[in-house]
């Protein structure tokens, strides 16, 4: 016998979440001393926001077609 797990719908969208995300890891570095894990944390946000609007185009894309 199966067991289904129940789905459900995130409270904010991927695009939302990830901007959330990036936001969050440039007001971490902001409170970091020049460094490695700064300069990490930068390189996430700048990933994160790329990553949102990629999603974006790909959602428009999908309600052209």
């Amino acid at each position: 016998m199966s067991s289904l797990q129940s789905r459900t719908r995130a409270a904010s969208s991927l695009e939302d979440r990830l901007l959330k995300f990036a936001e969050d890891a440039r007001a971490a570095a902001q409170l970091l001393a020049p460094s490695r894990e700064q300069d990490e944390l930068l390189s996430k946000a700048q990933r994160a926001e790329k990553l949102a609007n990629a999603a974006d185009r790909l959602s428009l894309t999908s309600l052209l077609y």
